[in-house]
């Protein structure tokens, strides 16, 4: 491009103001020009282009409106023939909530693209990216990031390649964590990944540890700030299964379906399958259903109805082994103060028996409430009847719970989870006692846990996302 081209528009010049803003100007002097760009004083120059150019120079027939875009830079050029701005030095462009920077920056006026290169960044409506180079349309609002990586939320992004189409973005040879180390933890790695609608869309794909790859992944679908809808994986040991690996999956079908299956195997000859669905087929109203085989066939229903501040929810549940059981509950849950809740519940279930079905019912109100910081407490009087034996109580009894942990160091907690039914006349009837020694590795947490009842002691390795 030549000198005379790049420092002369036509008629028109670039006068620099003594605050570092270039404006379009008339008959501004060639040497003028050429003086500026030497200058040793011009550190960072500002440009704002907002033009109404004629669809010829000279002539009264006006062209279509460019569109607005400021530029800082160390240096621009400009070739009127054309139409193409050259900055160099620490670009930043910005049009809208579109912001790129750069060290080199082409911009065609013309056939609005945008080539960038060195250092690239770039912010949009849909989240912050970084790359090699870049080159975008603004007249398409697609474009494509070499070296991709970047935020949505909580989680990170990399691959060899970004495509920028409106508010979507598909990732080549992707992957993405929580992790924010540099070789993360736990990452997920897919051929395609799709962000679009504040949704994953992975393609299938292989979860990673570190890098050594663990878990083969189908077509799946998620939220990404919704971390207990991604990939979960369990290995731990204990006196039922031994040693055991349980895997989850969720797939979001849409705003209001997604489906969940899994599966696990132990050495204690022990293993299960499961599937279920979550749905929310109106505002505040969800629908859960899981069936799952392990040993026989089980399966469980919910559905809940948020009307606040009151929750209703009823819930079914079968055992089809030899003989059926099952279970029916309906509960109110409300808040009575800032820390504390108040639930009216009813339960009845049966239990088939060769000697003939066994029933129960227990109905009572319950109170829950944190004032104790970290703990949830709990205490309630019921009224049960029937003759299932299994920690049942005839008559008016009250039932104590409680769950939480206090942290003994940075990295370590202890948490109890336990529930007792107190009767006049009787010894205390533990229904649930167990501690837990909690570690937070990060990317993972691990457990130690011991069951008072049973005496038994359990250990669990899970994903922390």
């Amino acid at each position: 491009m030549a000198k005379q081209r790049k420092q002369n528009l036509e008629g028109f010049s670039l006068k620099a103001m003594e605050y570092g803003l270039l404006l379009i100007c008339p008959s501004a002097k060639k040497e003028r020009v050429a003086s500026l760009m030497q200058s040793n004083k011009l550190k960072i120059v500002w440009i704002a282009f907002i033009f109404v150019l004629l669809a010829g120079i000279g002539t009264p027939a006006l062209a279509t409106v460019p569109r607005e875009v400021e530029i800082e830079a160390r240096m621009v050029e400009f070739d009127p023939d054309s139409r193409v701005y050259r900055a160099s030095g620490g670009v930043i462009m910005t049009s809208g909530d579109f912001q790129l920077q750069a060290e080199t920056v082409f911009y065609n006026q013309e056939t609005e693209i945008i080539t960038a290169e060195q250092g690239v960044k770039l912010q949009t409506a849909t989240g912050n990216w970084e790359g090699e180079s870049l080159v975008y349309s603004f007249h398409t609002e697609e474009g494509t990031l070499t070296a991709f990586r970047g935020a949505v939320g909580s989680s990170f992004y990399t691959g060899q390649t970004g495509e920028l189409r409106g508010e979507e973005i598909l990732v080549q040879g992707g992957s993405f964590t929580r992790c924010e180390l540099t070789s993360p933890c736990v990452k997920i790695k897919a051929g395609r990944v799709r962000l679009v609608d504040d949704r994953v869309h992975v393609d299938g794909g292989l979860l990673y540890l570190k890098n050594l790859p663990v878990l083969p992944l189908p077509p799946v679908t998620f939220a990404p700030d919704q971390f207990e809808n991604w990939p979960q994986l369990e290995i731990g040991v204990n006196r039922t299964r031994g040693f055991y690996v349980i895997g989850r999956l969720t797939h979001q079908v849409n705003n209001q379906v997604s489906l969940n299956y899994g599966g696990g195997v132990g050495t204690n000859r022990w293993w299960n399958v499961q599937g279920g669905m979550n749905w929310k087929p109106l505002p505040g109203l969800v629908l859960n259903s899981t069936l799952t085989w392990e040993e026989y066939l089980r399966g469980n229903a919910s559905l809940t109805y948020n009307w606040a501040p009151v929750q209703f929810r009823a819930a079914v549940q079968r055992d089809w082994d030899d003989l059926t059981s099952g279970e029916h509950t309906f509960s109110v849950r409300g808040p009575l103060t800032n820390k504390s809740n108040l639930e009216l519940s009813y339960n009845s279930s049966f239990d088939g028996k060769e000697q003939g079905e066994q029933r129960r019912a227990d109905y009572g109100l319950h109170l829950t409430g944190r004032w104790l910081p970290g703990f949830a407490l709990g205490a309630g009087l019921f009224y049960g009847e029937g003759d299932l034996e299994s920690n049942s109580l005839n008559g008016w009894y009250l039932r104590t719970t409680w769950s939480g942990g206090v942290n003994i160091a940075r990295t370590w907690r202890i948490e109890v989870d336990g529930e007792t039914r107190w009767q006049t006349g009787i010894e205390p009837l533990w229904v649930e006692n167990e501690v837990k020694l909690v570690k937070d590795l990060h990317c993972f947490k691990a457990d130690l846990g011991y069951d008072l009842l049973d005496e038994s002691v359990s250990f669990n390795f899970m994903f922390n996302w």
